[in-house]
């Protein structure tokens, strides 16, 4: 299997979690054309984005959580899917809490960047829309080994890329770490940090983005 998708990135951190825990062998590789928008790529995923898994059939399925769905019904072992129904309401509760309540927040605040043609009022906005998103979010997170309890499930394979996501956007407008007033999300972050498939993948995705930003 192919992923394109570069190691800075936080969503294709997701997939690469969910490979790593399914002991799945992958080639990562950028976009062909050297862009997002290349011709070249954008015939393999017409969205445009990062990343995109491509099967040994050729078969090119684009956007992290349905890339990661897909690996979990063609590769059942480990399942990432809990057996309990419970479980899974849970886990589809702290997905969809983080992706409606506070995704959105720091992507607009990635356009606010430039402190030279930063819009305060609006910077101050999301930031209380973001802060908002990760109480919620904290009320679905369990106080276990994993974020839904006793196993890793796709929740933990989109939540904790996110959670290093929020340390980035923190960093970058100076703000205190957001997650540590949230009991069960700094929690569950210090302990999937320390599992040895999640742990390595936070470490290599938090150290490109140190580079790039030391970069830039």
């Amino acid at each position: 299997m192919n992923v394109y998708a570069v190691t800075l990135s936080p969503f294709a951190a997701r997939v690469r979690i969910a490979l790593r825990v399914k002991g799945l062998a992958y080639v990562m590789q950028p976009p062909p054309g050297g862009s997002t928008r290349s011709p070249e790529y954008l015939a393999i995923n017409p969205i445009g984005k990062l990343p995109v898994l491509v099967t040994d059939d050729g078969l090119a399925i684009a956007e992290s959580e349905t890339i990661i769905d897909y690996l979990d019904e063609q590769f059942p072992t480990p399942p990432l899917m809990p057996a309990d129904a419970a479980a899974r309401a849970r886990m589809r509760n702290i997905i969809r809490t983080f992706e409606l309540y506070a995704t959105p927040a720091m992507t607009r605040l990635f356009k606010q960047m430039d402190p030279a043609t930063r819009d305060a009022a609006a910077v101050a906005a999301e930031i209380t829309r973001w802060r908002d998103g990760l109480a919620l979010t904290d009320q679905f997170v369990a106080d276990a080994p994993f974020a839904v309890g006793d196993a890793l499930s796709k929740a933990d394979c989109i939540l904790l890329p996110s959670l290093l996501l929020c340390e980035v956007t923190a960093a970058i407008f100076g703000l205190e770490d957001p997650v540590a007033a949230c009991a069960n999300l700094s929690g569950y972050r210090a302990k999937a940090r320390q599992h040895p498939d999640m742990g390595a993948i936070w470490t290599e995705t938090a150290e490109a983005l140190a580079a790039m930003r030391a970069g830039a």
